[in-house]
Formats: structure tokens, C-alpha cells, sequence
């Protein structure tokens, strides 16, 4: 019979691990009494071991602070200030205060000063330990800093305060967002599929976001201004700012088997005031990933036909490896509902003569399918009069497939013969994805390092959807690394 590999596996032939476990026993009884339940006993073996996991993450940062009267960093010398300093560092058991000299620049007029430990640990934010870090960026895309301290406390760890995982966390976040595309190419690195990719399907989509925007000069920032002037502040007044609800913009790749079932699937967000082509040349850098090491795959660009999303389709022409099978086609179920608007507003009740099934099946079985959908709704529309509800249906139907057409030839490109994806279900359930996060209620959004930063918010959240988080925070803390050394 296999292991269940929840098990973990344990030295139990180890002499020292056994007494480690039978002094934790002693130190649990002291802490619980011997009336103490089972759950009593695992919260206080818990709380013990957190301890014992302080005490040792607080003696080797002692052994690793520096006291040497000259050092080089990164191959640059510095010297050894005389004043007080220390270096305050939070983990997951819990926040240090580490005795350390500061160290200047030397040949360089009042140079720059640095704290070894910081350079030493890759210190985020010059206070984080990378474990903390890690946990609580993974946990900033997908719940608020609130929420964040509250889950870590719950599983018996120690982080610091709200306010300090909100800021230093948000400002991480902030900073990974501005290198996300190389992080990303980090996270390939460390990728591999087991199964062969037959289909990519890929796509850019737009939501809703409420932001806070600073009001400009005029009468509303005036009597705001006033309202203001009647209140007492302990401290700087905000701006005057007004909420508007702005289009971010989300993207995904989904990979598909032999079988057209979806593996997998990579997530993209960014902020409105960010530009589409950002977006657009990351999904096209995992797209192009895919197809290097899967040429046989067909390449499908799905997605509205609304001309700022254009930006991927062209990228996708510009970038994608030659002989790579290709289909730009628009999402089928935006299409159809155009369609089913026009059978519930033109046909009688449970649409005895079956148009419903006879526009599906033009559109993905008929080579000439949108040609011959356009002259029915067209003959049709010539039926009613204007204005009327049919014809209003109608019209909007032959609008949406009439600019479109290029992008409705389905059957011609064999998509569904091959099994290939034809709605643009994983973008937008992306939109939701991120939705969850961003739009909760009462949630609106500033600039970068409010709040974590929607674009730092939006960033983790994407790594986190598409399981890159931890390779992508190993590729961010390696830059905030450095060496060492005494002179």
C-alpha cells in the first residue's frame, strides 16, 4: 500500500530529533497543565515552536551582523560609522532589533550609507525577511492587508502590524509590478509541462475599476476646499479627490491537450493608465514561449472585436515564429447572444421553426455562414418597421456581425472540426478573477503606494492565478541581494 504523502517523512531513527520531540512534550505539559484537551496541546506545541523558531532566526542574525571597521559591498569599499544603528527586521515568528554600524561610501563626498544585514539577507523594503514577504505578497493578491495579518496570526505566526504589511508589502508589490515581463521570463525558466500542448488560446479584456483622481481646479475642488477649512486636522490634509470608475485591463493563455481539454492557464492584469501594448507583450512573450517548444500547436487569438483590443491581435502577426498554425477569430458566444436577442424579440414562443440552432450551426459549420446569417437578418429586418423592438434587436445583431466578419469565418478556419477553443470564457472569467480582489465592497484605488498600489495588487494577483508567484518573488529578492565582505 503507498504512503499517503500527506505524511510527511521524519527522522525517527534520529536520536537528537527524538529527545527534540520528547522536550517538547515537557515544555507543552508546563505551558498546559495536564487537564489540557488534544486541540489545547496542538495550540501550545504550536505556540512553543514558534518561539524556539524566534529564538534561532534571532541568534543567526546576531552571528551575521557586521562590526568590521571596513567592508565592500558589491565590490565597492565602505567604512564603519561611529554612531548608534540598528536594523529592525520582521519575519513570520516575529520582529528582531539587530545592533549593526552603518557603513558610508568611501571616496565618494558624504557617500551613500548602507546596513550590511540589509545587502546580506535581501532585506525587502530594507526590513523583510524574504519568508515574510513572500507569504504576505502571496496573500496582498487575493485579500487586504487587514485580512492578511489576520490569516497569519491565525496559523500561529507573528507578522508585524497592519500598517506595516500594508506599506512595506504594498511597496513591494509596487516594485515588482515596473519588472513583472522579466519576472515572468524568470518564471518560464523554471516551468515544465507534462503533457503536449496542441492549442493556445489567448485574449486581452477590459473592467471596471473604481479609482480615487485628484479633483482638478474648478468650483467642485473649491467647495470641497471650503467644506475642509471648517474641520480640524491632526494631521496633513488629503487632497481633495473624486472616485470614477476607469477600464483596467486583464489578458490570459490558456494551453490546451490532444484531447482540447484546457491544462492550464496564465493570467495578466494592469491599471487603466497603463498601455494595452505593455499587456499585449507579455502574453505574446508566453505565447511565444509555448510555440518554441510546442511547434505544432495552433495559436488562437479569441476575444471582442473592440478596437483597443486590436493591439494584441496585430502584435501576435508581428512576433508569432513563421509556420506556426494561426486563427484570429472573435468570441462565438458574444456573437451568438447578438442572435438569440433577435429569435426572443422576432420569433414566436419556444421558436417552433428552430432559428436559434440554424444561426449556430451557419456560423460554425457554413464556410459562407456569416454571408448567409447577414442576408437573413437583413430580410428580416426589411419586416419590421423602424424603432420597434425587432427591429432595434435586429440592427444591432447585423451592426456587431457586419464589422466583425473577417473574424466570424469558423468554419473556413476549422476551429471547431479541430477542436479548438471559440469563446473567450477564459479571459473573461479572468475578469472575475481579478474582481474579486479589486472590487470588493467599498473598494476603490489610488496611486502606487496606496493601498498597495492597484497595479502592484493587480501584479500579484496575476502570479498568483497563474502559479508564478514563488519562482517570480525568488527572480524579484535575488536583485535585492548583495555581497558582503571585510576589507
Amino acid at each position: 500500500m503507498p504512503r499517503n504523502l500527506k505524511i510527511p517523512d521524519v527522522p525517527v531513527n534520529d536520536k537528537g530529533f527524538d529527545q527534540f520531540v520528547q522536550q517538547l512534550e515537557v515544555l507543552v505539559a508546563k505551558r498546559c497543565g495536564e487537564d489540557a484537551d488534544f486541540t489545547e496541546r496542538s495550540a501550545a506545541a504550536r505556540a512553543v515552536v514558534a518561539q524556539a523558531l524566534w529564538v534561532y532566526e534571532d541568534r543567526r542574525l546576531r552571528r551575521m551582523a557586521t562590526t568590521t571597521p571596513r567592508i565592500e559591498v558589491d565590490g565597492e569599499p565602505y567604512r564603519r560609522l561611529s554612531q548608534h544603528s540598528s536594523v529592525i527586521v520582521h519575519g513570520l515568528h516575529g520582529s528582531h532589533e539587530i545592533e549593526e554600524p552603518l557603513y558610508r561610501r568611501m571616496g565618494v563626498h558624504d557617500g551613500p550609507t548602507v546596513k550590511p544585514l540589509v545587502k546580506r539577507l535581501g532585506l525587502v523594503q530594507g526590513s523583510l525577511l524574504p519568508d515574510l514577504a513572500s507569504a504576505a505578497g502571496a496573500l496582498m493578491g487575493c485579500m487586504t492587508s487587514r485580512e492578511v495579518e489576520a490569516t497569519l496570526v491565525r496559523l500561529g505566526l507573528r507578522p508585524p502590524s497592519r500598517a506595516v504589511v500594508e506599506r512595506r508589502v504594498g511597496d513591494m508589490l509596487d516594485e515588482m509590478a515596473l519588472d513583472v515581463r522579466s519576472l515572468e521570463e524568470a518564471a518560464r525558466g523554471h516551468e515544465e509541462l507534462d503533457f503536449e500542448v496542441a492549442a493556445v488560446s489567448c485574449g486581452m479584456d477590459r473592467m471596471s475599476v473604481r479609482m480615487d483622481e485628484v479633483l482638478p481646479e474648478g468650483p467642485e475642488r473649491d467647495a470641497k476646499l471650503r467644506a475642509r477649512a471648517k474641520r480640524t486636522y491632526q494631521r496633513r490634509p488629503p487632497e481633495p479627490f473624486q472616485s470614477a470608475w476607469r477600464m483596467a485591463w486583464t489578458g490570459s493563455v490558456t494551453l490546451y491537450d490532444d484531447e482540447g481539454k484546457a491544462r492550464r492557464t496564465l493570467r495578466y492584469g494592469l491599471p487603466h493608465d497603463d498601455d494595452a501594448e505593455v499587456l499585449a507583450a507579455r502574453i505574446v512573450d508566453d505565447v511565444v514561449a509555448i510555440v518554441d517548444a510546442f511547434p505544432r500547436a495552433t495559436v488562437v487569438c479569441i476575444q471582442d472585436g473592440a478596437r483597443d483590443l486590436e493591439v494584441l491581435r496585430a502584435r501576435l502577426r508581428e512576433h508569432l515564429p513563421e509556420g506556426v498554425q494561426r486563427c484570429h477569430v472573435v468570441d462565438s458566444h458574444h456573437a451568438v447572444s447578438y442572435l438569440d436577442a433577435v429569435v426572443a424579440a422576432c420569433e414566436p414562443p419556444n421558436d417552433p421553426d428552430g432559428m436559434r440552432d440554424w444561426y449556430r450551426a451557419k456560423l460554425l459549420f457554413d464556410e459562407r455562414g456569416v454571408d448567409d446569417v447577414l442576408r437573413q437578418l437583413t430580410r428580416a429586418r426589411d419586416k419590421h418597421r423602424p424603432a420597434s423592438s425587432q427591429h432595434e434587436a435586429i440592427t444591432a445583431a447585423i451592426r456587431y456581425c457586419d464589422a466583425r466578419r473577417p473574424l466570424m469565418h469558423y468554419a473556413e478556419l476549422h476551429v471547431h472540426a479541430q477542436g479548438l477553443p471559440i469563446g473567450s470564457g477564459a479571459t473573461e472569467s479572468g475578469c472575475a478573477l481579478f474582481q474579486l480582489r479589486i472590487k470588493r465592497p467599498g473598494s476603490h484605488w489610488g496611486s502606487p503606494g496606496v493601498d498597495g498600489g492597484l497595479r502592484g495588487v493587480m501584479t500579484a494577483r496575476g502570479l498568483s492565478l497563474s502559479d508564478r508567484w514563488d519562482s517570480a518573488f525568488d527572480g524579484y529578492h535575488q536583485t535585492l541581494l548583495g555581497e558582503v565582505h571585510a576589507a
